[in-house]
């Protein structure tokens, strides 16, 4: 199972954590890992290459975390996007994967 946390500061986001493989097909051919991991993939290259925003990051095989000092309005965008895309994913997979909001 994966399982996605996270971390809101008020009312943005300002960090995610990633974990595990969902399990739903063996590895290589499991397309929900590979869209769970590409998009968020795709957030931490939005804040640290594109928009050029320091974030702390760690990623490496089943496990991906970002978390950053303070939010702006473009890691907002991005995360909230991340947010609402794995949210849409976890509604049909709930057996594998599971997400989580927490405040700080």
């Amino acid at each position: 199972m994966t399982k996605i946390f996270f971390t809101r500061k008020g009312d943005n986001f300002v960090g995610v954590k990633i974990s595990g493989h969902t399990g739903k097909a063996e590895a290589g051919k499991d397309v929900l890992c590979s869209a769970i991991s590409t998009a968020s993939q795709m957030a931490v290259v939005a804040i640290r290459e594109v928009a050029g925003i320091p974030a702390e990051v760690e990623i490496r095989d089943g496990f991906l975390e970002l978390n950053l000092e303070e939010p702006t309005s473009e890691t907002d965008l991005v995360l909230t996007s991340l947010y609402e895309t794995l949210r849409n994913i976890c509604e049909n997979e709930k057996k594998y994967v599971k997400l989580e909001v927490r405040d700080v």
